[in-house]
């Protein structure tokens, strides 16, 4: 599907234009204590005009029995298809804000300049996190830290985070690290979408 920038896209966010619109796909999570799993996801970056995208996720485990063996083989783009959404595993909603970093030029009346490729995202999840992260945009590609991780009291612990987003022949690849119950930073999930639109 061909990507064309949005007219009334804020022009903090064109480093960020490629992400903008709605990916479908497929990808797996694991980690101590949570067997490996195929999951379907579908993630959408829009905007409303301001210095910032909205992006909401829904990930489902893939129903095992109604997909059939592409769940365990999940290859080619057609996996993506074959999976049937099961659970509902997790939905988030965040907001990436490009900041002003130090390759801004500040005008002449002192004010920083156009924002460079610093980023901050704030993310929540209905388990009951609060996710600050930073990191940078550099092409295609987003790197992010946590900066902070808040949890109500009935929440599971999580003290850190890494996510990685990247355009890969059309695709929206992404990886995400994570450090939670008592374990250390290491993989969680990864997956591979399609802009839908």
């Amino acid at each position: 599907m061909p990507f064309s920038l949005p007219e009334d896209l804020a022009p903090e966010l064109y480093p960020l234009a490629w992400l903008v619109g709605s990916w479908r796909g497929f990808g797996m999570l694991g980690y101590p204590n949570v067997p490996e799993q195929a999951f379907v996801q579908e993630l959408t970056f829009d905007h409303d005009g301001g210095p910032y995208l909205r992006a909401t996720s829904r990930m489902w485990l893939a129903d095992a029995e109604r997909s059939g063996p592409i769940a365990q083989e999940m290859t080619g783009t057609e996996g993506a298809d074959a999976l049937v959404p099961g659970t509902l595993w997790v939905t988030e909603t965040a907001y990436w804000r490009p900041v002003p970093g130090p390759g801004a030029v500040a005008q002449e009346d002192g004010e920083p300049g156009a924002p460079g490729s610093e980023l901050e995202v704030v993310l929540a999840d209905p388990a009951g996190h609060l996710t600050v992260y930073v990191g940078a945009v550099r092409g295609p590609r987003v790197d992010l830290a946590s900066d902070a991780v808040v949890r109500t009291a009935t929440a599971a612990e999580m003290t850190g985070a890494t996510r990685m987003y990247g355009l890969v022949q059309s695709d929206l690849l992404w990886a995400m690290d994570m450090a939670a119950f008592g374990e250390e930073l290491q993989s969680y999930a990864s997956g591979r979408l399609s802009r839908s639109s």
